[in-house]
């Protein structure tokens, strides 16, 4: 007579992977906070990587086209306030409706979910703009740390590399 089955040891094996994960995973998502901090983190990468694209694309220097990403001072946001004007790092004030206007990189995080951005410690603003070759310049030149912070949830980052290689951290 064949017994068919798991042996005491695969379902050890199992329970153990099962727990490895279980344990470093979950704080990760612990609270929507976390979640949505994630959440802005990848969103932030994806403006990174399109302004990146755009600076390798339009390399003509007479384009006067701004690629970067700037971290406004007085709200949780980033965005190109100015794409003709680089040196412009305020942001516009919302229209008569209270809407604020944005680009296609832009966002503003809810007030409701206390998350905010900085470069490597330092007051906003501050900026993150790219070459022709995609490597960081102004506030970023030669790499650096931006930092998603929220009072409850544990720090997240974001590297840019020397060479242009942006990934969390």
């Amino acid at each position: 007579m064949h017994h068919k089955g798991f042996t005491l040891i695969e379902l050890i094996v199992v329970i153990i992977l099962i727990s490895i994960l279980a344990v470093s995973i979950a704080p990760k998502f612990d609270s929507s906070d976390s979640y949505e901090a994630h959440s802005h983190r990848a969103q932030l990468i994806a403006a990174l990587r399109l302004t990146q694209q755009r600076a390798m694309q339009q390399t003509d220097s007479t384009d006067g086209y701004c690629h970067q990403i700037v971290f406004d001072r007085d709200y949780p946001r980033y965005g190109i306030p100015d794409r003709t004007n680089c040196d412009n790092t305020a942001f516009p004030a919302p229209d008569s409706e209270g809407k604020w206007s944005t680009d296609a990189t832009g966002h503003l995080v809810d007030d409701s979910y206390q998350i905010s951005f900085n470069i490597d410690g330092e007051p906003n603003p501050q900026r993150v703009a790219f070459d022709w070759m995609g490597r960081p310049t102004a506030d970023c030149e030669g790499g650096c740390i931006i930092n998603i912070t929220h009072p409850t949830a544990s720090a997240l980052q974001i590297i840019i590399e020397e060479e242009g290689y942006i990934h969390a951290f």
